[in-house]
């Protein structure tokens, strides 16, 4: 779901003309500067409004005020019986994650751009919630809006959690939701390595996925996409990396897949296309769809489990440096990166 961040007009909460994606704010001097991206202030502040469900080019306020306060994306005047109090949002809570990408230190304009595609009608936020003065919680509201009553825009919760750290739940989105559904944008890109000295980076070079001491930006930079659906929450996130960015045409050879696994094998990796059907309901199981893992000794590194070879982990070849599926997991990093190199995106 696309959101858009523009001056905030009044408090009402209703439908208004959608505000153009990825347009200036106004400054408190006066002049247009790219949300986010002004040197002058401190703050960069508007109103949040949401796609309507049913009218194209319809805007509905999503009743919060959003603010860029030193680098932090604080939500204040939550209006009564509004959208954002219905999908659990309060005063002073910082938002720093959407679709189940980190956006901590990032700046609207960056929003903007992530988030101009299209995308599923239903959205994940993520909000940093203060208890207290030593005490935070993360909150975790996954909704869509609907229109179902004398046609008035409502919220519905499809899946409302809290944490004590900023680590992604398993999302349960309830019994009507039985296939898996992508998230929608934004899709940030990771390297995915084994460390060590050279470090060794996932790859796909010429249809052959493997791990190679030779970072390149066109075959070693994995594009993450995340789901929810069905699964053991033990199991861990559902996610699938490809070297396909949405919104691109799909190329041939962008995404890890599996052979089909015989007993007692220890299946090389091929290559395959990152489907379309990533965009809908169903997503029909794959080994290129992964669940994600942390390692519980708190490295930060994460394996991978194939959803549809359960038990089985991406991982590489004990004799060669090709990537292959395992009954013992591996654990790798797996870094923000920029689309333009290996270095760290500070968006």
């Amino acid at each position: 779901m696309e959101c858009c961040f523009e001056k905030r007009q009044d408090t009402q909460v209703g439908s208004a003309e959608l505000p153009e994606l990825g347009g200036a704010a106004k400054t408190e001097d006066g002049t247009d500067e790219p949300s986010g991206r002004g040197k002058k202030l401190e703050i960069v502040g508007g109103q949040v409004y949401l796609p309507h469900p049913n009218k194209p080019g319809e805007a509905v306020d999503f009743g919060v005020r959003h603010d860029d306060i030193d680098g932090k994306f604080v939500l204040s005047e939550t209006v009564g019986n509004s959208l954002a109090r219905d999908a659990g949002i309060h005063d002073g809570d910082v938002l720093v994650g959407i679709n189940g990408t980190n956006i901590e230190g990032c700046q609207v304009q960056y929003l903007l751009d992530l988030l101009r595609e299209d995308v599923k009608p239903k959205l994940l936020l993520t909000v940093k919630r203060q208890l207290d003065e030593d005490k935070h919680v993360f909150v975790w509201t996954y909704f869509e809006v609907v229109v179902e009553n004398e046609n008035q825009p409502e919220v519905r919760i499809l899946y409302l959690t809290q944490t004590a750290e900023d680590v992604m739940p398993w999302i349960n989105p309830g019994p009507l939701e039985t296939g898996y559904s992508w998230l929608g944008v934004p899709s940030p890109a990771y390297n995915i390595y084994l460390r060590g000295n050279p470090a060794l980076y996932l790859s796909i070079d010429d249809g052959k996925v493997e791990f190679s001491s030779t970072y390149n930006n066109s075959t070693s930079l994995f594009y993450f996409y995340i789901y929810v659906g069905p699964g053991p929450p033990d199991d861990g996130i559902k996610v699938a990396y490809s070297l396909q960015q949405f919104g691109n045409a799909v190329t041939p050879s962008t995404t890890p897949a599996a052979e089909v696994i015989q007993p007692g094998a220890d299946p090389t990796l091929d290559a395959m296309d990152f489907p379309y059907s990533m965009l809908g309901n169903d997503v029909p199981l794959n080994p290129r769809f992964w669940y994600l893992k942390m390692n519980v000794s708190g490295t930060g590194e994460n394996s991978l489990q194939s959803i549809e070879q359960t038990g089985w982990y991406l991982a590489k070849s004990t004799s060669s440096n090709d990537a292959t599926l395992s009954t013992q997991p591996q654990y790798f990093v797996m870094a923000r990166a920029n689309s333009n190199s290996s270095s760290s995106d500070d968006c």
